[in-house]
């Protein structure tokens, strides 16, 4: 394997886009979960990616596109369905490659991580890096709480979905917090130079994260 796009059988039998660099079968691999408007096009992805292939994983990232009426009026239940439903696709698909070691959710990737980790919570020991988790969601701080594998947990100070008083009860062993000062939900700032310190700053912790695994 190389580089390419695999279509893959999702929800309700759509079709389920997941966009391959590297060869699993001989390198680590890391499954990618991206945001309902943060695709891994955007720049915490885009350079997520760029990291792992430059320290010899390779990556697999999701890009469904929830960013549709459809998604955003149907009722909760559905929501966690369909999220459910793509995010095991995925994660099927992995596994009949390899056994992915990294998992990593932005937004509300996370939440399709919590629900995926829910479901097969006894076979999931991969390694998990939460961006700016939704905090307002049960199952994602359940799941952040619960997980005994390594975690990264990564937030923005000024991004009121991942309040302070919520991360702390989310401390445990094994549980790195990153809070990056001034950034947004997309750990971005309305100072262009400071914002790639913001960037900067989680890519050093996530290079420092994957050295431990």
């Amino acid at each position: 394997m190389g580089v390419g796009c695999i279509e893959l059988e999702g929800y309700a039998g759509g079709v389920l886009p997941l966009w391959l660099e590297g060869d699993p079968e001989r390198e680590p691999l890391a499954l990618v979960f991206p945001g309902l408007r943060y695709s891994p096009a955007r720049p915490l992805l885009h350079f997520s990616r760029k990291l792992l292939r430059s320290r010899g994983w390779a990556v697999a990232e999701v890009w469904y596109d929830y960013d549709r009426p459809e998604f955003l009026t149907a009722a909760r239940e559905e929501r966690g369905a369909r999220l459910l439903a793509d995010a095991v696709a995925a994660y099927a698909w992995a596994l009949s490659n390899a056994k992915p070691r990294l998992l990593l959710g932005k937004s509300i990737g996370t939440l399709a991580l919590a629900l995926l980790t829910r479901e097969h919570a006894v076979a999931i020991r991969a390694a998990k890096v939460w961006l700016t988790p939704l905090l307002n969601e049960p199952a994602v701080t359940t799941a952040i709480r619960e997980d005994d594998a390594p975690g990264l947990l990564v937030a923005g100070g000024a991004d009121p979905i991942t309040p302070a008083e919520a991360l702390a009860e989310l401390r445990r062993e094994g549980l790195h917090l990153l809070v990056l000062p001034h950034a947004d939900h997309s750990l971005e700032n309305s100072d262009t130079l400071r914002s790639l310190d913001i960037l900067r700053g989680y890519l050093l912790d996530l290079s420092a994260f994957l050295e431990t695994l």
